[in-house]
């Protein structure tokens, strides 16, 4: 087929049209190794990879497209091309970066782009939003002047979230609203615009029309398994009753969200426990049928002849071997599942839950409204990092990082102690598709910050750097505490040894599966006339192939 003929570019327009992207992405990625693509080729693939959430590779085709876009001083199509990337980088999360990108694509635009220009200020303006940064975020909105273009639910949304930001309440109430009347065909974004609008309300002092709009949320929530969506609606009914003193309601919803997050958390564990409780079943059934060759030998044994008993011998011989491999197999998905049990419960702990929350509600009763949302803000993308990847059986390593990330953050801004935190990769990764067991990394970052600074620590910090060397992934995280040696605290040091020992257990079952070599190894720095601590982490990983 001949690719880059008005024919075939509108065979391929007319895929996209019907949401048919995975087929646009295979037949352009193999005409890729053979060729290179058009401009409207690219644009195509970049934004079906987009469509099917493979951000990275969407990232990197937009990059593409545009180097090629500057090479050929075809502004027309670099244009697209630089709002091709910005949606890829919003999608992977990367508002800083996207911050800056934005800026500095902004100068390329012409007065004829203006459409193309107002599209960029859509991502422009929701990055500047997640970095908090609401008066740049507003001027950048009030860019977009096209007038279908402020129509869409797109934008009622996010600069109705702006105008919060910047406590414009009168303003956001009216795009809320729009916002409720033209998104009808999604039950969640309804009752998180109402439960926005209640929490509008409540900073109006309008405290009836809070609760009506908060009661509206629950009931538009049709599925009572959008735990989610229902859980900030509770914490909005939560901060909506202290406000107004009235305890017991505040008490009861701190109950509500204390059984949505036990749902939660019990989603997780059910289905360990069904895997579990598979795995017994298999092992009745291999006894039972153990038992019923047993029964065969003992009938067999009163006949005379040997020829049958030697073949009963075998058969039994035979069934012993398969048994053996089957319960060491259900052994092993037995000590699997236990372990990352204990995994999710050090992660999802009460504990941790209850303490946040008393940081949160120090801060609303210390009226530190901004500094509350920010942290309510970073401790819900934390718990959602955190269930989302305990979900899976391997993460991508990108995904891992950020939740690490925002538990620093979130740590960061609950502590007294204030530490540096930096990521630094050695050497570059054999691929961005890295996938690795979740939640490896943070129990040591944790050990760093709970049990490596003491009170009023000077310049704390903690690196994590990743290596990838001789086919081998690995995570070194230091710091500049104490030192693992130093502290006597039994307590603290049963916690750390916990940590230790949990992932330890994991990565021996996990090398046996992936066939690769895997460990943790502490060390205090003191053994290298250095003040901290050293963990390294040899961590078992695949490279996803069809991302």
């Amino acid at each position: 087929m001949a690719f880059g003929q008005n024919e075939e570019i509108k065979d391929l327009t007319q895929l996209f049209k019907e949401r048919k992207f995975q087929e646009v992405i295979d037949v352009l990625s193999s005409e890729d190794e053979k060729r290179e693509l058009s401009l409207d080729e690219l644009f195509y693939l970049t934004k079906s990879y987009g469509r099917t959430g493979q951000y990275s590779n969407g990232l990197i085709y937009a990059e593409k497209m545009k180097n090629i876009c500057l090479a050929q001083k075809d502004t027309t199509n670099l244009v697209r091309a630089l709002n091709l990337k910005a949606e890829n980088v919003i999608d992977l999360g990367r508002y800083e970066v996207g911050v800056k990108f934005c800026k500095e694509a902004s100068t390329v635009f012409r007065p004829q782009d203006s459409l193309e220009y107002q599209k960029l200020c859509f991502k422009w303006g929701m990055m500047l939003y997640h970095t908090e940064q609401y008066k740049e975020a507003y001027e950048v909105y009030n860019k977009i002047t096209h007038k279908p273009y402020r129509k869409l639910t797109l934008f009622t949304n996010n600069y109705a979230l702006t105008l919060m930001g910047i406590e414009k309440w009168n303003e956001a109430i009216k795009y809320l609203k729009e916002s409720v009347s033209t998104d009808i065909n999604s039950d969640k974004n309804i009752s998180i615009n109402l439960s926005n609008m209640a929490h509008v309300y409540m900073n109006l002092k309008q405290w009836k029309q809070a609760e009506i709009h908060l009661d509206s949320a629950v009931r538009s929530l049709k599925s009572d398994n959008n735990l989610t969506a229902r859980k900030a609606i509770y914490k909005n009914y939560f901060e909506l009753f202290k406000k107004q003193n009235k305890i017991d309601k505040a008490m009861f919803t701190l109950d509500e969200i204390e059984k949505i997050n036990q749902d939660i958390f019990n989603q997780k564990v059910n289905e360990k426990i069904q895997a579990l409780e598979s795995a017994n079943n298999s092992k009745v059934s291999l006894t039972k049928k153990v038992k019923v060759i047993d029964d065969q030998l003992q009938v067999s044994q009163r006949q005379t002849l040997w020829g049958a008993v030697i073949s009963l011998l075998l058969i039994i011989g035979l069934l012993t071997t398969l048994f053996i491999y089957k319960y060491r197999n259900i052994m092993a998905a037995h000590e699997n599942v236990l372990v990352e049990q204990k995994l999710l419960r050090s992660q999802m702990t009460p504990h941790f839950i209850f303490n946040s929350l008393s940081v949160l509600q120090g801060m609303i009763l210390n009226k530190e409204d901004r500094k509350a949302v920010s942290y309510l803000s970073k401790f819900s993308k934390l718990l959602r990092l955190i269930l989302e990847n305990s979900r899976e059986k391997l993460v991508r390593l990108e995904d891992e990082l950020n939740a690490v990330q925002h538990y620093a953050d979130l740590q960061n801004m609950r502590s007294q102690n204030q530490f540096i935190y930096t990521l630094t990769f050695k050497n570059k990764l054999p691929s961005q598709n890295i996938l690795i067991p979740p939640m490896l990394i943070q129990p040591f970052v944790e050990n760093a910050i709970e049990h490596g600074f003491k009170k009023n620590f000077a310049n704390a910090k903690i690196d994590v750097d990743i290596l990838f060397k001789d086919d081998q992934l690995t995570c070194i995280i230091s710091d500049n505490g104490i030192g693992v040696d130093a502290d006597s605290n039994k307590t603290n040091n049963k916690k750390k040894s916990l940590a230790t020992k949990i992932t330890s257990e994991r990565l021996k079952i996990i090398s046996r599966e992936f066939k690769m070599e895997s460990g943790v190894h502490v060390q205090d720095r003191k053994i290298f006339n250095e003040k901290g601590t050293l963990v390294t982490l040899k961590l078992p990983y695949k490279i996803d192939k069809d991302a």
